[in-house]
């Protein structure tokens, strides 16, 4: 998170926001989630299992989208053969 949903001041590291003391946690969590699904997707494409890994880049896109999620869910949509699925996130 780069700044406050809230009154779009810069985000500073801190639980609150400095300015409009808005509890960031909730939207904290969410983006730790995120991150854990992205790198469980990418440990199981070291593995070789490409459902788990289209279930947890589905996860980590749902919670956040991001380039960096949309290519990974992408790919992994790719790999089980759900071209549907990779052609919407192309475009």
């Amino acid at each position: 998170m780069e700044r406050c949903p809230t009154c779009n001041t810069k985000y500073k590291g801190a639980l609150t926001c400095r300015r409009c003391k808005t509890d960031l946690r909730p939207l904290l969590d969410i983006e730790e989630k995120s991150r854990t699904h992205y790198n469980a997707a990418a440990a199981a494409f070291a593995c070789n299992d490409f459902k788990k890994m289209f279930l947890h880049a589905k996860r980590s896109f749902s919670l956040m989208h991001t380039p960096e999620n949309c290519r990974l869910f992408a790919c992994s949509a790719l790999l089980i053969r759900r071209f549907d699925i990779a052609l919407t996130l192309a475009i």
